[in-house]
């Protein structure tokens, strides 16, 4: 008793107090981290995924569109585990109607042993938040003995990286159908069927997407998907099969050569899917809601953000002609 007494203590104290990297928080971790600020109860889409979702859905598009709150709790390379304790983190405060999964991370394993590490190692960080930040004791100020855990500030692109960066996807077709399927890892699907499971327990809808990313993706890892989704009775909804994807201009809308979207790729993506979710799914459009006002506050901010990071990429790109 005493040990956990410690343990919960020490906890509590290490914790950053804000979403940033002085106060200890890992860079990856801040985006996602954003969502505390939100009010209770008002979010009704949840996005998890690894870069391949916060680059390429943009929740501010979703509400200028078609009036949807969301947001994007995802994270550079994370893992089925990781977003399974995401979710149930976020599942405290938010009650979402549907949840988003980007499907690259059904490609994220190693070998069993370290899988097996990771999983325990991600369930006594949630449980526990010291075993992530014991290295902080080094950094401790007064706030961290006085105050709590709190966000100060919204984030206005709502766990989105806009970035305007242009390196075109030369490959040519990377779609090519075939029966053969590319197999996950009994770890991936482990944590994915819990997540499926977290969704049903809090009457929330589970939906599979794959973003479009040609160095990543190909009809195998979609036939592994498709195959999974049916066994399991859930929705899936590939951007990357041509006969329903959005029209992706690969000399404009990708970053870095074919891994991720830029915000040109972002926001073809994001208006596709916020048609999508409209058709499929009972969301309400809160944009004459008074109690989301804070929103277009929030769309004023993103749109003036995403316009500045454009200029200034077209500025490097002249500079470095």
């Amino acid at each position: 008793m005493l040990f956990l007494f410690l343990l919960i203590g020490s906890s509590r104290l290490t914790i950053p107090k804000q979403n940033t990297v002085d106060s200890g928080m890992e860079e990856r971790d801040i985006p996602a981290a954003g969502i505390e600020a939100e009010p209770k109860n008002t979010l009704d889409v949840i996005v998890l995924g690894d870069s391949e979702s916060h680059t390429g859905i943009s929740p501010m598009e979703l509400w200028k569109e078609q009036g949807i709150v969301s947001y994007v709790c995802g994270q550079s390379g994370q893992r089925a585990v990781e977003a399974y304790y995401m979710l149930k983190g976020v599942l405290q405060k938010q009650s979402p109607k549907v949840v988003i999964l980007e499907t690259d991370m059904f490609y994220h394993f190693r070998d069993r042993k370290t899988e097996l590490k990771h999983m325990v190692e991600k369930a006594a960080q949630y449980y526990f938040p010291v075993f992530k930040y014991h290295n902080r004791w080094k950094v401790l100020t007064s706030h961290d003995w006085t105050e709590a855990r709190s966000v100060v500030k919204r984030d206005a692109m709502k766990g989105f990286l806009c970035r305007g960066a242009i390196k075109p996807y030369t490959g040519g077709v990377y779609m090519k159908k075939t029966e053969e399927k590319e197999k996950t890892d009994w770890a991936v699907t482990f944590w994915v069927d819990r997540i499926a499971g977290l969704c049903r327990r809090n009457n929330a809808e589970l939906l599979l997407v794959s973003v479009p990313a040609p160095k990543n993706w190909d009809y195998k890892r979609h036939n592994e998907v498709a195959a999974y989704a049916a066994k399991r009775g859930l929705q899936y909804l590939d951007l990357n099969v041509t006969e329903i994807a959005p029209q992706m201009d690969w000399e404009k809308d990708s970053l870095d050569e074919g891994d991720h979207l830029n915000v040109y790729g972002a926001v073809k993506v994001s208006r596709f899917l916020g048609q999508y979710l409209k058709a499929n799914y009972v969301l309400p459009d809160h944009r004459r809601d008074e109690s989301y006002s804070f929103w277009e506050q929030d769309l004023e901010t993103y749109e003036k953000r995403k316009k500045d990071i454009v200029e200034a990429a077209k500025c490097e790109v002249h500079g470095s002609r």
